[in-house]
């Protein structure tokens, strides 16, 4: 357990024993917000603004036994979301440790603490045991976030696209592996054949976050090759420029043997076992518009 200096241990009883409380040991820390430290952790680390941290929580009616209202283990984007607004300023706990607050249930944040709001506990008092298990930084997060998008399987890839597909009211077509959706508005004409060259602007965005990973919007140009030829783009994107009408549009879900494989992309931004989406509008290019080196994330 960490040592505490008489000037620390002062200043806790200085901004937490401002006011006595009807419950014992406990110090009134906002107007009918009650606290009471249990257990001091072995570390001074103390979560920032910008730290997540990972907490147990019981909460119970008062008197009742512990956690029988809720309990949970998890992580939290930041501190406060697990403990009444009002006495924030008020709580301050290291990593390890261990306190009570209680307080009305209209004081708590259910919501972000991971329940619904109980209506019928405003004004009954419910006490909630809280302990500081651990404190990420942000820099800690995003590595850790990282290292398991890179360890992600086949197993995971299939959860993303059954996910996708059963929460999506969309009508998908299939062809050759690829899932797609055409534009409604797309004129009505023959396909792009091989052998032709081909100008294409597509986004292309992950299909679990959303987020965008390449767009040839940005540099204003498109991407253009010789469909068919080898080595220029991923498989998709020559299934969907085979699909397209010649300056039509259209949404396409590309599983990862048919994108960026089992390794994910060259650059790393593509992590293994990754479905992606494209939205894609394809057309015939003149034959004079020269093939630029191209690939299909950058």
């Amino acid at each position: 357990m960490r040592a505490v200096p008489v000037f620390l241990l002062l200043s806790i009883v200085f901004v937490i024993g401002c006011s006595k409380s009807p419950f014992a040991g406990f110090k009134e820390v906002a107007p009918d917000i009650h606290f009471k430290l249990h257990v001091l952790g072995d570390t001074e680390r103390e979560p920032t603004d910008s730290d997540s941290v990972f907490v147990r929580l019981r909460m119970a009616k008062l008197g009742d036994s512990p956690g029988s209202l809720y309990s949970s283990e998890r992580w939290f984007a930041h501190f406060e979301d697990a403990i009444p607004d009002a006495a924030m300023p008020a709580i301050k706990l290291h990593e390890g440790d261990s306190a009570s607050v209680i307080a009305h249930g209209r004081s708590f944040p259910w919501a972000t603490i991971g329940t619904a709001q109980k209506p019928a506990l405003d004004t009954v008092y419910v006490r909630l045991e809280i302990s500081l298990l651990s404190v990420r930084s942000r820099a800690e997060s995003r590595r850790i976030a990282h290292d398991l998008l890179m360890a992600r399987t086949a197993s995971d890839e299939a959860s993303i696209l059954a996910h996708f597909f059963s929460n999506s009211a969309e009508e998908w077509k299939e062809f050759m592996g690829v899932r797609y959706i055409l534009d409604p508005d797309n004129h009505k004409g023959p396909v792009i054949q091989s052998g032709q060259l081909v100008s294409m602007h597509y986004s292309a965005n992950f299909m679990d976050s959303g987020q965008c990973f390449d767009d040839t919007h940005r540099g204003g140009s498109p991407l253009t090759f010789r469909l068919g030829d080898p080595g220029q783009v991923i498989k998709g994107l020559e299934i969907a420029a085979h699909v397209l009408p010649n300056g039509g549009k259209g949404r396409f879900v590309i599983p990862s043997e048919l994108a960026f494989g089992a390794k994910g992309s060259s650059s790393g931004i593509v992590p293994p076992f990754t479905p992606v989406i494209y939205t894609i509008e394809a057309w015939a290019a003149p034959e004079d518009v020269a093939t630029p080196d191209t690939a299909a994330a950058r």
